[in-house]
């Protein structure tokens, strides 16, 4: 599902943070093969520039450039889909700069480096109620980190386990008091421990450790705490059987029911009726619903009944993410095989971020984010939401691997300024007079001002 080493020990070259401030109202709804003029010449602009996306109109800000900076990292990314970067006032953010992070206010300004502590491995998540706090695991210890003093304090040692983790993909539980753990069997005379090995919900208010499952001999890859902190737990087996697929337990680790037959990239939140659900690709799902292979699937947790979204061509991967619960997610595709843009190899929805309703009814395609499998991991988007839904951040190497020679490791963060509204049913803010602008001739570079937008 991931590369955490990537994370952690690539080196050299640097990269980007851009800010995407609006999408037109034309942008598409209907699935015809869009693919994004240049594709192999068009350079994002320079720092504190804005262009438009060629293809859906969107307005894209660069507010950084990492490839540039003194002593730079190899790149600046996202960290992964399902666990917000941004706190809950939407006024800082959280990217990881290679195996560290750094914080950046609402607009994507650096601010400053964050200690050594808070570091890939350590899985850094926001508080739900306190702007400044960032919750990270140190070996067994959950710490809690004051990002405006620097400080950090303990919340809680479990000194019964070798080590606690949310497995990478978990965030804190939507009521800000609950955390989902995978925890290491401490090592043994006879026996070195077995990682992984318990999972058990934390109570932060309470300082108060649930019952534990123990799934010695059953391999799972990730694990998720629902809405209703319930907990899900995607198992490396795929089938209709016990420990297969994706699970639901409830809080207190009791089996209630199979969601799916096979693990795949999804995401919990809420519908807009109150109902828990999980948004999920079935790519690896050996009995896809009718109508619906290599689908998005909304899975509601009640009673794992199904309904397609959106289907997607084979050559297509995805991740998922999606806000507390305006009744949308978002979904990113990237294709591995590096496809030519045109026909017949470019299929509708490639590369691109689209918006997707939870009914069904609705597709809108936002942009194509641009980024190029250059190396086996990092290029991913791994698209990514604030709790409100109003912004948006994703990962892109914007092919200058290629076009401008940079490290294959070289990736760019870009952030989408969204307009929240009833049920999300507005487009995102335009400028003021801005208009999408006719597509670029040439090179089509907004490196050097073609489609470039006023500074918002």
């Amino acid at each position: 599902m991931k590369l955490s080493a990537w994370r952690q020990t690539v080196s050299g070259g640097a990269s980007a943070l851009l800010w995407c401030l609006a999408a037109p109202v034309f942008a598409a709804t209907h699935a015809a093969v869009r693919p994004p003029p240049h594709y192999y010449t068009f350079e994002p602009p320079l720092f504190g520039q804005s262009y438009r996306d060629q293809a859906f109109g969107t307005s894209i800000k660069r507010v950084s450039d990492a490839y540039h900076m003194r002593h730079g990292p190899a790149f600046i990314s996202t960290e992964f889909p399902t666990a917000t970067p941004f706190n809950c006032t939407s006024t800082l953010l959280l990217l990881q700069h290679q195996s560290v992070f750094a914080l950046y206010d609402g607009q994507g300004s650096y601010l400053r480096a964050l200690p050594f502590a808070v570091n890939a491995s350590s899985e850094p998540r926001w508080s739900r109620s306190e702007p400044n706090v960032l919750y990270y695991v140190s070996a067994n210890d959950l710490m809690k980190l004051d990002v405006a003093s620097g400080v950090s304090s303990l919340v809680r040692s479990f000194a019964e386990y070798a080590a606690i983790r949310g497995r990478g993909e978990s965030d804190i539980s939507r009521d800000g008091d609950h955390f989902v753990f995978a925890a290491d069997e401490r090592a043994g005379l006879a026996d070195p421990g077995h990682p992984n090995r318990y999972v058990f919900v934390y109570e932060v208010s309470t300082d108060t450790q649930g019952p534990v499952l123990d799934t010695l001999g059953h391999d799972f890859d990730n694990l998720y705490i629902a809405p209703d902190n319930s907990v899900a737990i995607g198992w490396l087996p795929t089938g209709a059987g016990r420990f297969t697929g994706v699970e639901l337990f409830d809080r207190g680790m009791k089996f209630q029911r199979q969601l799916t037959h096979a693990i795949g990239h999804m995401h919990l939140t809420r519908d807009t009726n109150g109902e828990d659900v999980l948004v999920w690709t079935n790519s690896n799902d050996p009995l896809p619903i009718a109508n619906c292979r290599n689908g998005i699937v909304k899975v509601r947790l009640s009673d794992a009944q199904q309904s397609c979204l959106l289907r997607l061509d084979w050559s297509l991967a995805v991740h998922i993410t999606a806000p507390d619960g305006n009744g949308w997610a978002f979904v990113e595709t990237y294709a591995p095989a590096d496809p030519p843009p045109q026909l017949p190899d470019w299929v509708p929805y490639t590369n691109e971020i689209l918006r997707v309703r939870l009914d069904g009814s609705e597709t809108r395609r936002l942009l194509h984010h641009r980024s190029r499998p250059f190396n086996n991991y990092g290029y991913q988007p791994r698209a990514t939401l604030s709790r409100d839904g109003t912004r948006l951040v994703f990962t892109s190497n914007f092919g200058l691997q290629q076009i401008l020679g940079y490290p294959l490791e070289y990736a760019d963060v870009y952030l989408v300024y969204l307009e929240p509204g009833p049920g999300a049913d507005r487009q995102p803010r335009r400028l003021q007079q801005e208009s999408p602008g006719p597509l670029l001739d040439g090179l089509g570079s907004a490196r050097h001002g073609e489609g470039v937008d006023p500074d918002p």
